[in-house]
């Protein structure tokens, strides 16, 4: 794309030709600096974008878990929804910029989309359209999708920090999950608990933390590797937990295979006249 002041060099070396006054005016190169000044605006516009629609997204968890009763959570749910909707209609403002911006795009604007469709599956899962092991296995493939998306945009910024030379914005070190963890990417476990983060794996925390994804998954007895931004985690042995405070995507069939019991038995403990939970309520998982 020419920029203005190279349109009017051009128009000007062409209208001297025309008089015989010159042959040809050659554009002043762009200094280095100011290509890295440019490469910089870019990732700070790109950065700004996404973490304004993922904190966004994150503030509306955090209202659904703090919903009193379930015709609250449900409205809020709608607001969230809603919201990721219009996110992914609202194209990114990359269009006009470098080809290595528009590749992280791609990676997460695709994550974004997953999401959503895991969304979708709830909202089937609600009116009764699937059942607890199909929505199950559409959170499973979610996180594993957003897992692998997560690393090549990982990848792509690191690529893109080395060659430009460029520095990461707050917006673009909340991206990359980096906020806490700038100065030690391999901080040693001071407690004996761990608070997931927004793009955490078992994998990841098992690494941070000097364990194994196995150990983690028989200490928080999880039956599979899905966790959730808020979750805490038990890094070594404690007390198990006889209640459970119901969070958005859980359900019956999810929360049993956790706590190492059965749907039936969870309605029975609980009187549930049918599998319906919502956000906030709590469940005991053992008499």
């Amino acid at each position: 794309m020419f920029s203005k002041k190279a349109v009017v060099a051009t128009l000007l070396a062409t209208s001297l030709a025309f008089t015989g006054s010159v042959t040809s005016i050659q554009p002043a190169p762009v200094s280095a600096a100011a290509q890295t000044v440019n490469y910089q605006k870019e990732l700070n516009t790109f950065a700004a974008h996404y973490a304004k629609i993922f904190r966004t997204l994150e503030e509306y968890n955090a209202k659904m878990e703090k919903a009193k009763t379930e015709k609250e959570a449900m409205k809020i749910y709608d607001q969230y929804f809603e919201y990721l909707d219009k996110a992914l209609d609202n194209t990114a403002p990359v269009e006009k910029l470098n080809k290595e911006i528009q590749k992280m795009d791609e990676n997460i604007y695709n994550s974004l989309v997953e999401i959503y469709n895991y969304e979708l599956d709830f909202v089937y899962y609600q009116m009764g359209e699937l059942s607890d092991a199909e929505l199950a296995e559409s959170l499973e493939y979610m996180l594993d999708y957003v897992d692998a998306q997560d690393a090549l945009f990982k990848k792509a910024a690191a690529s893109y920090k080395t060659k430009y030379k460029v520095t990461y914005s707050k917006d673009m070190l909340y991206l990359l999950d980096q906020e806490a963890d700038v100065k030690q990417p391999q901080p040693q476990p001071q407690t004996n608990t761990y608070k997931v983060k927004k793009g955490d794996t078992l994998y990841s925390i098992a690494k941070k933390n000097k364990t194994t994804v196995k150990k983690l998954k028989e200490l928080n007895k999880l039956k599979s590797d899905t966790i959730k931004v808020g979750q805490v985690l038990k890094l070594s042995n404690a007390v198990s937990v006889s209640t459970h405070t119901v969070k958005k995507g859980d359900t019956l069939y999810s929360i049993a295979k956790k706590a190492g019991t059965t749907v039936s038995q969870l309605k029975k403990i609980n009187n549930l006249k049918s599998d319906r939970i919502y956000v906030g309520q709590k469940l005991k998982l053992k008499k």
